[in-house]
């Protein structure tokens, strides 16, 4: 997806809760160092159209995981079309809340090469 937001094919948004997450996931799973962490964030923020903060307010109990329930407040707050997720536990049986679809990756890349 890093590609076709490359290409301009779709305007990234970054959700500030799932950028915390996915730096503690490289450096604590893949073992990222400080410098190739920078590099990883960095090169997200420059292809990203927006980047989306945290609310300020707990967001409401949707999804069964106070995290993905942020995820979702986030999304909806940027007024994004569609999160794109592996959760099949808590975000991908949403299905769709505030305006917003829920895609697994191979979904999304599905329908967005036949728009």
């Amino acid at each position: 997806m890093i590609e076709e937001a490359v290409d301009s094919n779709l305007d990234l948004v970054l959700l500030e809760p799932t950028m915390i997450e996915l730096a503690r996931i490289l450096v604590d799973r893949l073992d990222f160092d400080k410098k190739r962490l920078e590099q990883v964030l960095a090169l997200l923020h420059d292809v990203a159209a927006d980047y989306q903060p945290s609310p300020e307010r707990a967001p409401e109990a949707l999804t069964g995981d106070p995290d993905d329930d942020l995820v979702l407040e986030c999304a909806v707050a940027a007024g994004i079309e569609v999160l794109v997720s592996g959760d099949r536990k808590h975000l991908l049986p949403i299905g769709e809340h505030g305006g917003v679809h829920i895609l697994t990756p191979q979904a999304f890349l599905a329908e967005l090469r036949t728009s």
